[in-house]
């Protein structure tokens, strides 16, 4: 059996409920450039900072 809890939420939704049950997002991010900081130009930066938006908060990660 395969469960996928997360395939069928938005990334804001994703967002939101991790922030429920007190996920320091400041402790994560998935930059393509695997710096020391996350760049917020690559594809998976601007997704994660669209995410935030959209679910009405502030990412809480500092981007070069």
């Amino acid at each position: 059996k395969i469960e996928a809890p997360l395939i069928k939420m938005t990334k804001a939704e994703i967002i939101k409920a991790g922030v429920a049950l007190g996920l320091d997002y400041s402790l994560t991010w998935s930059c393509y450039k695997g710096e020391d900081k996350p760049c917020g130009q690559c594809d998976s930066c601007k997704l994660r900072l669209a995410a935030f938006e959209a679910a009405g908060l502030t990412d809480p990660v500092e981007y070069a």
